[in-house]
């Protein structure tokens, strides 16, 4: 590959723009997303394509480009084809304040790559939006705007290299150069000496003679060296494809010394990713294992992610199911009905009565924590599959993952009053920009990892004070998929999470994959994707979580939101920032606009030039814990007087090992995990045998009725009519019958309440 690093040399002109090959008619021009490094995370850049020349500059910070100047220039020696909205607004603003760069006749940029035969391309299998261009020594890692955006980069991509695969003739062309040059020379020189025409002829016939067979070699070489970089590509395949049944095999044999007391059912969220793209603009190409080796890991880190991703709506608290298809194509999606199971009761809250007391103080521990080393276990596991380490629950905090999506509504306030706004409005939609933002909130402290919950295993919650209830169930084991839905004041909450992520050694990147839709009962839908999450500093230094990338909040009325959260570097000057602005039918909109951080609230500023607050973060608990609980969080696993005799008894309240996790005694708790990894493989061994294993409150939607923005997982209805009856048909038994009782806590008392403030 020739690469050419501009990195060190921020004065150095910008290279002709006329390719190597001769000029190009077509010149594709494009905002990518590119990871740099661990540092900087991903950054935009604006990339160019040009022939077989790929170019990309920042556009960002001091050293920023100006887009229009760079498209000018580029609409001189060609036809510019711009891929994705956001080379449009980047133009529109620096042709608009061109005043502020400095240096517009030399745009530098920051790398510059020929595509040789040695280049491969391939798209990430578990993000539609991203694609890899790697060399032997290097991988450029970049996402678009959109699956389509991306299908455009790859096609031109591979235009580009289908041209560099043919043979080379730079070469056979200055050969050809230097040998009229040398037969000139050579005749003035023997001229001069008084050579007759036989003589330069005879000079002229063994030059060329001799060029000849230079030509001939050179021909032979170039298609040796095709051939060889072909075998090269192949070899290169293998060599990843032998690193990574090496690895399964070495789990294989892991697995096999730890015998029954290994861990499968209740393992390590620390899982193993698609790419993370760890390249940087400096060449720090530098990875843990090879970085087109997709993967899709069952057990991960949730610290960060609080999602359901990949999701869609069904209708009315059933199994009438919203058409997004509809929306996409700007129909009107249907007003939510009634479910075709039978309609479930509407009046739930006055049947639920007032809501119970809840806890503000998590029970005091009955037993001290044994020391465990982080660190020894992590350092094993560098490069390998990390959802097949086992750790001790003293890694746990008292939450299932199911309840840590449950989170997700704790500002469910926003959606009620989104509710009363009008369809279509400003307002409606910085109301669910901030309901978005405000997901990411119990995140910013929350280090340590929930439970992985067991296959089968459900979580209701009945939030009477915000008039909101919810249902989620664990739908797949492997990879691990979690199926929810929530109902609220006038609108519902739906979809599946499907989480992927990579180890780094020293910080964990995850990546949500899907949507989250959201439909109001005037029938206006909304649809918007996380941002990637990362947990940063696991070996040394203060365990931090970031989120960063940009966000797009669409409604099926062409209004669009896009929120850019803005990752914490070196040279950040403030930390979980989140900025907005509002897009109708592709036009950015000057006002209104939102702006705050993650972590603690979110403002906007209005067309009349005045600036309300969307959401503020609740305070947080009296009487925190080791864990950093919230308020809402410590509610989750709580069970209430009464409770225990009206949930599922799959429900993860009544799970044994996660109940002593909470009251602290650690030694039942680890006895207990283990009681249930056994009896979750003898289940998925019965499976195997031909005994499926299939979701109960949910459904499987069928390929034919999925698209893009649809659900894996729809409610398929029944579970609030069970509960009412107080009767759960068809639940099977995950935690078993010789589960031991563990008391619940009892009221603190004023020497609790005193060790929870110096916790």
């Amino acid at each position: 590959m020739t690469r050419t690093s501009l990195d060190d040399a921020q004065d150095t002109p910008l290279p002709s723009w006329r390719s190597r090959q001769g000029g190009q008619s077509q010149i594709i021009v494009g905002v990518l997303n590119k990871w740099v490094n661990i540092t900087k995370g991903w950054k935009d850049r604006l990339v160019v394509l040009q022939g077989t020349t790929l170019r990309y500059y920042k556009v960002g910070m001091s050293s920023r480009v100006n887009v229009h100047t760079i498209l000018e220039t580029l609409r001189r020696q060609g036809s510019v084809i711009t891929v994705g909205k956001e080379v449009a607004v980047l133009e529109s603003k620096h042709k608009s304040s061109s005043g502020i760069w400095r240096n517009t006749d030399a745009q530098v940029a920051q790398a510059e790559v020929i595509l040789q035969q040695d280049a491969t391309l391939q798209a990430s299998e578990s993000d539609n939006k991203k694609f890899y261009l790697s060399w032997p020594d290097s991988v450029f890692r970049f996402a678009a705007e959109t699956r389509d955006d991306r299908n455009s980069w790859i096609d031109a991509l591979q235009k580009a290299m289908g041209t560099s695969n043919q043979p080379a003739t730079v070469q056979q062309e200055n050969i050809d150069t230097g040998l009229n040059q040398l037969l000139a020379t050579t005749q003035q020189g023997l001229e001069k000496r008084g050579a007759n025409a036989d003589t330069l002829a005879y000079v002229q016939q063994v030059l060329c003679s001799q060029h000849q067979e230079y030509s001939t070699v050179l021909a032979a070489e170039a298609n040796r060296r095709q051939k060889l970089l072909g075998h090269i590509r192949s070899l290169e395949n293998e060599k990843r494809q032998l690193e990574t049944s090496m690895v399964a095999e070495q789990e294989l044999r892991n697995t096999a010394h730890r015998g029954p007391a290994g861990d499968d059912a209740a393992r390590s969220e620390l899982g193993s990713e698609a790419p993370s793209d760890a390249d940087g603009d400096a060449d720090s190409n530098n990875a843990l294992d090879s970085p087109l080796a997709d993967s899709s890991d069952e057990d991960i880190w949730h610290e960060c992610s609080h999602t359901l991703p990949r999701s869609s709506m069904s209708g009315g608290g059933g199994g009438h199911e919203l058409s997004h298809s509809d929306s996409d194509r700007g129909e009107k999606p249907e007003a939510l009905t009634a479910s075709t199971s039978g309609r479930e009761d509407e009046d739930w809250l006055q049947l639920e009565g007032p809501a119970p007391k809840r806890r503000t103080v998590m029970p005091k521990p009955q037993q001290q924590e044994k020391s465990v080393s982080l660190w020894s276990i992590i350092k094993e596991c560098v490069g390998k599959d990390l959802s097949k380490v086992c750790l001790p629950v003293y890694f746990n905090e008292p939450l299932s993952m199911l309840q840590r999506i449950a989170e997700e509504l704790e500002y469910s306030q926003l959606l009620d009053q989104a509710a009363k706004e009008p369809k279509g409005s400003h307002e409606r939609m910085m109301l669910i920009a901030a309901f978005a933002v405000s997901g990411y909130s119990g995140s910013g402290k929350r280090t340590i990892k929930p439970f992985n919950p067991l296959l089968g295993e459900t979580f209701e919650f009945l939030c009477q004070e915000q008039g909101m209830r919810l249902l989620i169930e664990k739908v797949v084991h492997h990879p691990t998929v979690i199926a929810a839905h929530a109902w609220g004041q006038g609108w519902e909450f739906a979809g599946d999470v499907d989480l992927k992520n990579k180890f780094w050694g020293r910080s964990i990147e995850l990546q949500p994959v899907g949507v989250l839709i959201l439909t109001f009962a005037d029938g206006e839908q909304f649809v918007w994707r996380k941002v990637n999450s990362s947990i940063n500093n696991l070996i040394i230094g203060k365990i931090y979580i970031d989120h960063g990338g940009i966000m797009r909040i669409k409604n099926n009325s062409g209004l669009v939101c896009k929120l850019k959260f803005h990752e914490t570097g070196m040279l950040t000057r403030e930390a979980h920032l989140v900025k907005g602005h509002l897009e109708q039918d592709g036009d950015k909109l000057e006002l209104p606009r939102v702006h705050g951080k993650w972590d603690d609230a979110m403002y906007a500023e209005m067309p009349d030039g005045s600036q309300k607050q969307l959401w503020k973060v609740n305070p947080l608990p009296e009487h925190p814990t080791r864990y950093n609980l919230t308020s809402f969080a410590m509610k989750l696993n709580e069970l209430t007087p009464g409770l225990g005799d009206h949930i599922a008894p799959t429900d993860c309240r009544l799970r044994p090992d996660q109940r002593a996790t909470e009251q602290g005694l650690y030694d039942q708790a680890n006895s207990e995990k283990l009681r249930l990894e056994k009896k979750q493989r003898a289940a998925r061994a019965a499976a195997d045998r031909g005994d499926p294993i299939r979701p109960r409150w949910f459904e499987q939607v069928p390929d034919s009725e999925r698209g893009e923005d649809s659900l894996a997982f729809r409610y398929s209805g029944g579970y609030w009519e069970s509960r009412r009856k107080g009767h759960f048909e068809g639940c099977r038994d995950i935690f078993g019958q010789d589960v031991p009782a563990v008391p619940e806590a009892s009221k603190p008392s004023q020497k609790d309440l005193a060790d929870g403030r110096k916790t």
